[in-house]
């Protein structure tokens, strides 16, 4: 019985120490905004982490936000993706809502932030020159 109680011990310190690393880090990100420019019209798609755990993602192409949660830890940003500000108009046509995502971001160089699928680690850049900017 002992063993249990101190296996559930450090199980609970190591869920605290980790839900902490988790919130201070989100701090760090809080009242931020990414924008990448797409060069013309002033075209500008954005993400916009409005506090410790809310988000918005503006795509400028589609001028469609999302809005969601995340949970950011060391360089990575998980986005819980929860719905589209246009979801309600296609009730119809479920291909046009934005609906419920899981995804990750990446933030390197302390001012870039994109898709982890973007990112190739064996040369250290961007697959293609896609990403966001600290503002």
């Amino acid at each position: 019985m002992k063993k249990i109680l101190k296996n559930n011990w450090w199980l609970l310190c190591f869920i605290s120490l980790s839900c902490a690393v988790s919130k201070n880090s989100n701090k760090e990100l809080a009242n931020t905004k990414w924008s990448y420019d797409f060069g013309h019209d002033g075209v500008i798609s954005y993400f916009k982490f409005e506090d410790k755990k809310n988000y918005i993602f503006f795509e400028a192409e589609t001028g469609v936000s999302t809005f969601g949660t995340y949970i950011f830890n060391k360089d990575t940003i998980y986005i819980d993706q929860k719905y589209g500000d246009c979801d309600h108009e296609f009730p119809e046509n479920p291909q046009h809502i934005a609906g419920e995502k899981k995804y990750q971001m990446l933030i390197r160089n302390k001012n870039q932030l994109g898709f982890m699928e973007l990112w190739d680690n064996d040369t250290q850049k961007w697959k293609e020159d896609y990403f966001f900017t600290k503002e």
